[in-house]
């Protein structure tokens, strides 16, 4: 528990200072004996949290400074999509679920394959809003709805540098 205590301060106390929030591993935490400390996964979930929320922070920021900036195409014509970006997209994992709604995996994963082709030609996104994966079939599974619709959100917003 004192592991996950010192990472945990550590986080604040980057968060107070407002210093960017490296991802944290688990390696490095010592395994409690006789049952006295945090699950594993739990203690997991809570470092994948943080790495989200600053991952959502940056993407925020990154959105908040294009916005900010005036917005002036290179004289080549392409637009300039960052390298952050781009590795956003390309690294985007969704949760698999057979239950509830989910959207058939390989019409997702195509559409992220044009929107990376797009950004790598420097071109703008494939149209978001009206992007329409079908339903995958109860008990095959395919990604979260509800989570895919979120990332969708997020890279409307998005702007070239």
């Amino acid at each position: 528990m004192a592991d996950v205590q010192r990472q945990l301060d550590r986080v604040v106390s980057l968060m107070r200072a407002q210093q960017p929030v490296p991802a944290i591993g688990t390696v490095g935490l010592r395994s409690a004996r006789f049952r006295e400390g945090y699950s594993p996964e739990s203690v997991t979930a809570l470092f994948d949290n943080i790495a989200e929320w600053q991952r959502q922070l940056n993407i925020r920021h990154e959105v908040n400074d294009v916005d900010s900036a005036e917005a002036t195409a290179p004289e080549n014509g392409r637009l300039n999509w960052s390298r952050q970006q781009q590795v956003w997209v390309r690294e985007i994992t969704f949760q698999s679920t057979r239950f509830g709604s989910a959207y058939e995996t390989d019409q997702v994963d195509d559409f992220l394959d044009n929107v990376l082709r797009a950004m790598g030609n420097g071109e703008s996104l494939p149209d978001i809003k009206s992007a329409q994966f079908h339903m995958a079939r109860a008990g095959r599974g395919g990604y979260d709805a509800a989570a895919v619709d979120h990332f969708l959100d997020q890279l409307e917003r998005i702007r070239p540098l």
